[in-house]
């Protein structure tokens, strides 16, 4: 997962900034070293004459996780994102911003209170029927205990460098579009054919298997446990009219929508309503049962053992703590839990036994694998093949029997390669290909998307012109580093 993730890291765009919400809950990360000097103490590092504020970090870091985190289906964790040095990455994110922040000042760019303004009542969040709603605001970034000043400034920024990208904004030339479009939009005619293993023909045997998980071993750990001593505090049986769950839904109406987005009406919401009002009456009788429980002067109700994978408890939290600690409540199918964490196993290598069944899986499929490549690269010797005619990178169609899916996997496999004759193993087979003949330009297709092409091309110079630029200032403004990493 880790290797992929390495992989996949420049996918993630890099101007993350802190207009949006998401960034809520970064108080799960466990920071390393600082500098602690009386002038850097609220700073992870300062470039020119900008300063980089714990905030920040944390806010970019959070959001950088949680876009990890949904691309790997919400199975991410703190070891893991330590792994790939996501920290480092998002410090290498804020200070090349702040290089370009320190440029947009020492060439006269501002972002005005107007600027913010505008941006403000013009964000879709804080209106109601279209319209800015200043409570509404203030009701949302309290929700998310985000300072109203910290926000501004967050937006100041945004503002700032997307001024400072339109001033260096580079038009397209027709010759570029040309060029993209022909990369975009080339057709190959194709030849190609499926290779496909016998049932029989990759086989196991105990001794193969055992050789392998030796020889892989570390690749085969037990899941990181944790041992939780919970006490689960009864819901209150406090009854609502209407009257009192409309006026909670009118503060916290944002928080009630459909997964289109739409806001729901009170009706819709009203069951939930109701369960949220009990839980805000609730939380001071659960704190005030948290601090007995941390004092020992509460039993706990159960003991139980997760491991990383779980997804009903706040791993996020729990996966950060240290043994015998005592998280604050939190809400667990509606109602609170206290969670203490009694003890922490660490992952540990398998016995053969416990590692044979997934050992065996995939010593199967790294013989199939290359059992494959073989037969292809045989079939390639004297290749005949059928003409499925010519295809573009955008052609939808099942080639060789694949689903659209994993043939569109299969010709961008086919159009990022240079040669004339290849392979690609996908969905357990060979599929074997020749070029038979190529279409440079479809102009036709290429009018369809001359906007996209435009972007396209607009993006690749804008990018280049960045890296160079960020690269320039980097000699030009001091960094100084306080944050010093895991």
């Amino acid at each position: 997962m880790i290797t992929w993730m390495q992989r996949h890291k420049k996918y993630l765009v890099i101007t993350i900034w802190i207009s949006t919400i998401a960034f809520v809950g970064a108080g799960f990360v466990g920071w390393g070293a600082y500098d602690m000097n009386t002038d850097r103490a609220a700073s992870v590092a300062k470039v020119g004459h900008r300063t980089i504020s714990v905030q920040e970090f944390q806010s970019a870091y959070a959001s950088h996780y949680n876009f990890y985190n949904n691309l790997l289906g919400g199975k991410l964790t703190q070891e893991q994102a330590d792994q790939m040095g996501l920290d480092k990455i998002v410090m290498n994110t804020l200070v090349n911003q702040a290089l370009l922040l320190n440029y947009a000042d020492e060439i006269g760019l501002v972002a005005t209170k107007d600027d913010v303004k505008e941006r403000l009542i013009n964000t879709p969040t804080f209106q109601t029927d279209g319209v800015f709603n200043k409570e509404l605001y203030y009701s949302i970034l309290k929700a998310n205990r985000i300072n109203p000043s910290d926000y501004e400034n967050g937006l100041e920024k945004e503002i700032l460098n997307a001024k400072l990208e339109n001033f260096f904004k580079l038009t397209p030339t027709p010759k570029e579009i040309d060029l993209f479009a022909s990369a975009f939009f080339m057709e190959d005619r194709l030849s190609v054919a499926a290779v496909t293993l016998d049932a029989n023909e990759v086989t196991l045997n105990e001794d193969a298997i055992k050789a392998y998980w030796d020889k892989n071993k570390s690749n085969y750990l037990t899941k990181k446990s944790y041992t939780l001593e919970l006490l689960n505090l009864p819901a209150s049986q406090a009854k609502f009219d209407d009257k009192t769950l409309e006026e909670f839904f009118a503060l916290e109406k944002h928080n009630y929508i459909h997964p289109d987005g739409k806001l729901m009406s009170f009706e819709e919401a009203k069951t939930k309503v109701a369960v949220d009002l009990r839980l805000k009456n609730d939380k001071k009788s659960s704190l005030e049962a948290y601090l007995a429980f941390k004092k020992g002067e509460l039993p706990a109700s159960e003991t139980k053992i997760i491991f990383d994978d779980d997804t009903t408890y706040p791993l996020d939290k729990i996966q950060v703590v240290a043994k015998d600690e005592v998280l604050k409540p939190v809400v667990i199918k509606d109602s609170y839990v206290i969670i203490k964490v009694k003890t922490i196993q660490f992952p540990e290598p398998m016995s053969y036994e416990m590692a044979k069944k997934d050992a065996s899986r995939d010593l199967l499929e790294e013989l199939k694998s290359a059992a494959l490549e073989k037969k292809a690269v045989a079939k390639l010797e004297n290749f005949t093949g059928s003409d499925i005619g010519f295809v573009s990178r955008d052609s939808v169609k099942s080639i060789a029997g694949l689903s659209e899916a994993k043939s569109a996997e299969f010709l961008s496999h086919v159009f990022d390669n240079t040669t004339k004759k290849g392979y690609k193993i996908i969905d357990g087979k060979a599929i074997v290909y020749e070029v038979l003949e190529q279409k440079l330009l479809n102009k036709d297709k290429a009018k369809q998307y001359v906007s996209m092409i435009s972007e396209n091309v607009l993006q690749v110079k804008q990018a280049e012109l960045n890296q160079n630029l960020i690269k320039k200032l980097a000699t030009a403004y001091k960094v100084e580093q306080y944050y010093k990493g895991k």
